[in-house]
Formats: structure tokens, sequence, C-alpha cells
């Protein structure tokens, strides 16, 4: 650590235009979801920016693709992942074992999505969660194909972060990749705040299972029949102490007036 900061410098006043604080809240597991949704909220920005010039993406504005796609890829990496760790806490609770956390620490997505799904079908047993009321997002299987797309072209999250692989020299994309970068980010508004409710819904469950838990404790406490302990204890079988004295053994003591 050097003893002057140049990139991160602290602000001279409280107030001062420009001034952050981050990791305030204590909750880094919280942070996930703000985090996942201010990747979200800032990709959103620059792509209604680029509609809004009304014609197709060239001369430059293209490479905005690159980090407009990371922003959302980040954002649902981080989304699923705060999911379950919400969801630990549930499977948990239910006598199941969650996923290991160096599955969850990793970038490839479909492990994190099938522990979405098992948490889900925990909570709501043969319900629906994966209708996002779009043509391409009806079903499970729809959206287990999203995920296994990403993760085909960018399953470690370095294919839109970087133009060129590891080895310094493969391009990350093949040559003139092409999509509809609208579309992508339409379907990504759609599934983010979805999916974004997710980790307060689970706590709200656990909650509510954790407040049915102990009112039923109290009502069976409450309707339970008392029975007063049994000392085994019975006054007729009371025999007094035998002190062994007899009044005609008692000898007076000589005061001798003398």
């Amino acid at each position: 650590m050097t003893s002057k900061r140049v990139l991160f410098k602290l602000p001279q006043q409280k107030w001062q235009a420009g001034r952050v604080v981050l990791n305030w809240s204590g909750d880094p597991i919280g942070d996930l979801e703000r985090v996942a949704r201010s990747y979200a909220s800032l990709a959103h920005d620059r792509v209604k920016a680029l509609q809004s010039q009304g014609r197709p993406l060239t001369g430059g504005d293209e490479f905005q693709a690159y980090p407009i796609v990371f922003l959302y890829r980040q954002a649902f990496e981080l989304t699923l992942k705060a999911i379950v760790f919400a969801g630990a806490v549930f499977l948990r609770d239910i006598g199941e074992e969650p996923l290991g956390l160096g599955q969850v620490m990793r970038h490839d997505l479909m492990p994190l999505f099938k522990e979405v799904d098992r948490i889900f079908n925990a909570i709501v047993p043969g319900g629906s969660p994966w209708d996002f009321d779009l043509p391409e997002l009806r079903t499970r299987s729809d959206f287990q194909q999203i995920v296994r797309e990403f993760d085909y072209y960018d399953r470690g999250s370095y294919t839109f972060r970087y133009p060129v692989k590891k080895d310094g020299e493969t391009a990350s994309l093949d040559l003139g990749f092409e999509f509809d970068l609208f579309a992508f980010a339409t379907l990504m508004g759609r599934i983010l705040p979805a999916l974004g409710g997710a980790p307060e819904w689970i706590r709200e469950v656990m909650q509510g299972r954790w407040e049915a838990a102990y009112e039923a404790q109290q009502e069976a406490w409450a309707n339970a029949d008392y029975e007063p302990p049994d000392y085994d204890y019975d006054p007729s079988d009371y025999e007094p102490p035998d002190y062994d004295y007899d009044p005609s053994d008692y000898d007076p003591p000589d005061y001798d007036p003398e």
C-alpha cells in the first residue's frame, strides 16, 4: 500500500461532489444484489443512448457492445449467485446441503442455474418460476437454453472483457461475429428484474417459516395438558427423626449459691 493515493484520492469535504463510500453495509453477500443492479443499470443507460441514434452501430460504436454485454453478463452472474446464497439458508433449513462455495464462486453459469432451479423447486414444488412473458422465455428449458448459450460464448466471463484470449493471439470471438445488441438488451432487461427480486422473496419465505415454527411451538405449549411433577411423596409416610432423648435422664446444673 502506497502512502499517497493518486487514483483513489480521499475527498476534501464530506459532501464533496464525487465522494463515494463503498462497503458501508457490512454485508458483502447482500451487496451482490446492489452491484448486480448497478451493472445492469449502466448497461441499460448505454443501450438507450445507442438506440436514440436510430441507425446500425458502425464507425466504432459497435465496440461498445463489448462493455455492454460484459456488464449485463456480470449482472446476470451476480444475480444468480445472490439467489444461491439466499437459498443456501433455506436448503440447510430443510436438511439439504447447498452448492459448495468453490462452485458458487466460479464464472460458469450452468452450475448456478441448476442450484437456483433446485432452490425454486424446494420452495414451490411444481411451480413455474421461469415464465418471463417472452416468446423466448416461457419454460425452464427456455431459460436453460439461455444459460447454455451464455456459457458457450462466454463461460469464463472473458469473451467480452478482452478481444483476445489468454494465449495472446486468438480472438475471443469468431471473425465477423454478428448479433442484435438491442434484442439482447431487451431480453436481459426482462430477465434481470424478475430474478433480482428472488433473494428477498427467499428471505421472506424463510422468515415466514421461522415465525410459523415459533407460533406452532408456542401453541403446542399452551394447549398441552399440564400435570404437576410427581415427587413420589405421601404425608402418611413421614416419620419424625429419633433424637434418642429421655427426660428422666436430665440432670439440672448445680448453681452452688455460696
